[in-house]
């Protein structure tokens, strides 16, 4: 063999040892690629899980707040007509002028005190069960507590 020949043979040698390295990283960077991919993919979708379960609580608070308001509805008209009654009681004696007037700052009192209690309950009932929903699809599954999901 001539020294052409040991040259070509090194340099072909060379170059797929270059194509084959090449290669290999090409393979490596597709590899990471696709994971970053399915990363990001991954991300929207949990994103988007949490866009809708956000929605879904406001959903729940607006439905619990118009159920809130339509209950107070028929309180405060129950509460009307309890003191159109009592105003309209015969006013002949002071005894039953001072019960008609402890009925009515019982009734305007109630109604406000009622207003407030259901408001509350409803809107912390909805908060709860959201949050309750929100752990039982998103955290329980990464720190394995789903059987407090049952």
């Amino acid at each position: 063999m001539n020294k052409t020949n040991v040259a070509l043979i090194s340099a072909l040698i060379f170059a797929c040892y270059f194509a084959y390295n090449c290669w290999q990283d090409e393979k490596t960077a597709v590899a990471k690629a696709n994971k970053a991919e399915a990363k990001y993919e991954k991300y929207i979708q949990d994103n988007n899980e949490v866009k809708k379960i956000e929605s879904n609580i406001i959903e729940a608070i607006k439905n619990g707040y118009a159920k809130t308001d339509a209950l107070r509805n028929d309180i405060d008209n129950g509460l009307v007509e309890l003191r159109v009654k009592v105003e309209s009681v015969e006013r002949d004696s002071t005894t039953s002028s001072n019960i008609a007037n402890k009925a009515l700052r019982l009734a305007r009192t109630s109604q406000q005190d009622y207003y407030n209690l259901t408001s509350a309950i409803e809107y912390n009932k909805v908060m709860i069960e959201g949050w309750q929903k929100y752990y039982c699809k998103e955290i329980a599954p990464k720190n394995n507590t789903e059987f407090m999901c049952n």
